[in-house]
């Protein structure tokens, strides 16, 4: 089973629309664990999601080829071998700005993150600083080495990365533009970039673990 996480800002969007494309009724599409709510009951929800996977792993197998969306990987450890991890990845800043411009745009004020403060009020200097912000990827992958990553994905390189997909998966997903942002650095112009620079560091260590990956399937797949 395909399990792809969409970290936010990363062509997710993009991706999911052509796998609906490609799987139809046989995706199933999970946006409802709030992955970066700190809160206790959202932490314990999402912790009794992973059982409820593990006694569901043979329906879930079953029923569906992929699942994708806001999910920490770690959810569908359960499905032991059966599950294929996807993500994709982006240089930290234009992702960090990116989401940033998003959530100034389009703040969900339902999102539990923001149940204390209102995004559209913070400096790009104050949104980076936030701790979700400044370890997004380690987040989300749960820690997982690269390794565990049958496919990896960048952003900057998305058609590259549709005929890796192709060439691990036999699955072609056809190039959709989805809620992009363009010319993200536009936004760093500003004394906030020494900090906002610093606030990436640990996002850039998995990011650069994620490059390394990335080229290494595609010299396995594209060009070996």
């Amino acid at each position: 089973m395909i399990v792809s996480v969409h970290i936010p800002k990363t062509a997710g969007t993009s991706f999911r629309t052509g796998l609906a494309q490609r799987f139809g009724d046989r995706l199933l599409l999970d946006y409802q664990d709030w992955p970066s709510s700190g809160s206790i009951s959202d932490r314990f929800r999402r912790l009794r999601d992973v059982g409820k996977v593990y006694y569901q792993r043979n329906t879930l197998t079953t029923n569906y080829d992929a699942v994708h969306g806001h999910f920490l990987a770690s959810k569908y450890l359960p499905l032991g071998t059966r599950a294929a991890f996807c993500a994709f990845f982006r240089d930290p800043i234009d992702r960090l700005v990116s989401h940033y411009r998003h959530v100034q745009r389009n703040p969900n004020l339902n999102n539990p993150v923001w149940s204390k403060t209102d995004p559209r009020k913070m400096t790009l200097g104050e949104y980076a600083a936030l701790s979700r912000q400044r370890r997004i990827y380690d987040l989300f992958t749960s820690g997982l080495s690269m390794d565990r990553f049958v496919f990896v994905g960048l952003t900057e390189e998305y058609e590259t990365s549709l005929d890796l997909f192709r060439a691990i998966f036999g699955v072609a997903i056809k190039h959709h533009r989805v809620n992009v942002n363009d010319h993200v650095s536009d936004d760093i112009r500003s004394p906030e970039l020494p900090a906002v620079q610093a606030s990436q560091r640990t996002n850039y260590l998995i990011y650069d673990a994620a490059r390394r990956r990335f080229d290494a399937l595609c010299h396995q797949y594209l060009r070996g």
